[in-house]
């Protein structure tokens, strides 16, 4: 499992093990290996797991506590002397002075287990967001119960304890919004670690007991909610929590980036970063060679800007092909994004650059995405024009794009803001998977502690579905294929619970679309051009489209086609012949996305000896 985690952390590794008798006839075994990149106190008095020679207390951890300088003051030296710089340190001793609410102080990113052997328990924890991975086993046998957890699910697949076999509702869940929705994996009884979710595993009688405990940080109206009356005084105290949190992300001990799309987040990011520090900002940029897809005159304006030290990443289509397969090979999960992650991270770390900075949750906290105003209309119309839509939607509804037949089923929903996420994030439609997986498919019901506020309702949405399952699962698995952390100030408590404790309209001006993600913009005028705010977003997209029907249609038409992995996945395979015929005669009937995610499911499955 060590080895298979090795691009994670390629600077060190330790194993530990434990084996205790638990009564006249059972023994409890813990055996916790971890494999390290060094970011904080690159000295070997980092080394994983780390024990508590006292109580001999073991803990691996992945992640980073940006607030660890204050726990280590608070924490003092209650305990001896420290024994290093690390925030690892920094965590293991939280958890020996406040037990499970340790974790609920830690500000960053993590995914951690916990030994605890005076108790006999095995703690496993997520940060708040799910910004770092955790999945576990646990096989239930006559004699004994074995649990098995990691960072990934390709480590649990090497362990040669999980059975490589898929999971159907993972599957659905997969072809239902283009990445399976957790705690479900693709995996047959592999499950995730939820964000914010504690789980204690109590070792007693050969069996492991689970308990889930909540350890997140309620986001929800902070105590300066009510200090604001407009846009103007919100977007000043944003203004003051944006600064913190990027101080904060910049604490490191190895060199540092910024992945720069030439959008407003990742602009935000360097602009920020050029008031904070007196270091001159590495940025990256994905290119290419179509005019109409790049982004290169709006990241060269940035970087031009802010004088930062600029590298652009030249991408054909010659060249995916070739980037292609370790791409799919870095997957730990299937998911329909991601290999524009996979692409810059790669050129990032070539430059010797171990930490990136990413833009990744602007959209989702600021009301980026058209989604958001759709939830504002909707919310706004009379019950006489949401009756006349369903209406409509019962008499007119036809096979057509995707994009109508989306229109139609929104039309036909109660137009809540789950009904508009759902729609609006909909891969497949339901009776589609159903029929790609031979069975009746329900969608899972996207529940969430809503308000009478659509649009922070449609961030909550966002946070814990789309971002949490898409957009930060892939860029865990693209950038630590490559040593690379990235890290995501925007995705932080004191930001998203200020972002969230602003009105919905105070974030979208209330009308037709004007000033992309206003509220930032106003936190952030000063900052940045006049007409560069006033751009509407065009999104990090690699041209899949153009290249399905072209350099990549070979590719994938030979696997799509193949009848051999189709049946060992048990899909549809005339259905999934018929969605890519379909797309090769007409590209906006079906949406690139669709073959693809169908493609990238058999490409994932075959290199990893999993099937139905």
């Amino acid at each position: 499992m060590n080895t298979a985690l090795h691009h994670r952390g390629p600077d060190d590794a330790g194993i530990y093990e434990y084996r205790s008798k638990t009564n006249s006839t059972g023994f409890v075994s813990v055996c916790i290996g971890n494999t390290r990149l060094a970011i904080i106190d690159t000295s070997v008095a980092g080394h994983q797991p780390m024990i508590d020679e006292e109580t001999g207390i073991c803990l691996t951890y992945n992640g980073e506590t940006y607030n660890f300088q204050e726990l280590r003051r608070e924490i003092g030296n209650q305990f001896g002397p420290w024994c290093s710089m690390t925030d690892t340190e920094v965590v293991l001793r939280a958890y020996r002075k406040w037990g499970l609410d340790g974790f609920k102080r830690l500000r960053g990113m993590f995914a951690l287990a916990v030994w605890d052997p005076i108790k006999a328990e095995l703690i496993l924890a997520r940060d708040t967001f799910g910004i770092k991975p955790l999945y576990y086993f646990l096989s239930a046998e006559a004699d004994s119960t074995q649990l098995v957890f990691a960072s990934e699910i390709r480590a649990l697949l090497a362990s040669g304890l999980v059975p490589r076999r898929l999971n159907p509702h993972g599957v659905a869940s997969y072809l239902s919004y283009g990445s399976a929705q957790a705690p479900l994996t693709v995996v047959d009884e592999v499950k995730s670690v939820m964000p914010g979710e504690c789980l204690v595993f109590r070792a007693s009688e050969n069996t492991w007991h689970m308990k889930p405990v909540s350890i997140k940080h309620l986001v929800k109206k902070r105590d300066d909610a009510g200090s604001f009356q407009t846009r103007g005084q919100a977007a000043d105290l944003l203004r003051q929590k944006l600064e913190a949190s990027v101080r904060a992300h910049l604490v490191s001990d190895v060199p540092l980036g910024v992945f720069l799309s030439g959008g407003m987040d990742s602009t935000a990011l360097v602009a920020l970063m050029s008031r904070i520090s007196n270091d001159r900002p590495n940025t990256f940029s994905v290119v290419f060679d179509d005019d109409s897809l790049s982004e290169a005159p709006h990241s060269r304006l940035v970087a031009d800007r802010f004088q930062t030290c600029h590298r652009e990443i030249l991408l054909k289509e010659d060249q995916l092909l070739l980037e292609l397969p370790d791409a799919i090979r870095s997957f730990d999960q299937p998911s329909m994004d991601g290999v524009n992650t996979y692409v810059v991270s790669k050129a990032v770390k070539a430059a010797e650059v171990t930490v990136a900075l990413s833009g990744l949750g602007g959209d989702e906290i600021f009301a980026g995405y058209p989604s958001f105003r759709r939830a504002m209309q909707i919310n706004a119309a009379s019950p006489i024009t949401k009756l006349a839509l369903k209406v409509a939607a019962r008499k007119f509804r036809v096979n057509g794009s995707v994009k109508r037949s989306k229109f139609w089923q929104l039309a036909a929903s109660e137009g809540t803001p789950e009904d508009v996420y759902r729609i609006s994030r909909q891969l497949f439609d339901p009776n589609a998977v159903g029929a790609l997986v031979g069975d009746t498919y329900v969608p899972s019901a996207v529940r969430v502690h809503l308000s009478s506020d659509p649009i922070n309702d449609m961030s909550v949405l966002e946070l814990e579905g789309y971002m949490a399952n898409t957009l930060l699962r892939d860029t865990d698995s693209m950038s630590m294929a490559h040593s690379l952390e990235v890290r995501v100030p925007f995705v932080d408590v004191d930001v998203v619970g200020f972002a969230l404790s602003v009105p919905g309209q105070m974030k979208l001006n209330g009308g037709p679309p004007q000033t992309p993600k206003p509220l930032l913009a106003a936190a952030l005028g000063d900052l940045l051009p006049g007409a560069f705010l006033a751009r509407r977003k065009m999104g990090f997209t690699l041209p899949f489209e153009r290249w399905m029907q072209s350099g990549l249609r070979n590719e994938v038409s030979s696997v799509l086609c193949d009848s051999t992995w189709l049946n060992r996945i048990c899909l549809n395979r005339e259905l999934v012949v018929e969605i890519w015929n379909r797309f090769v005669k007409s590209p906006s009937s079906v949406g690139w996305s669709r073959p693809w995610s169908l493609y990238v499911l058999a490409k994932w499955c075959e290199v990893n000896g999993v099937s139905g």
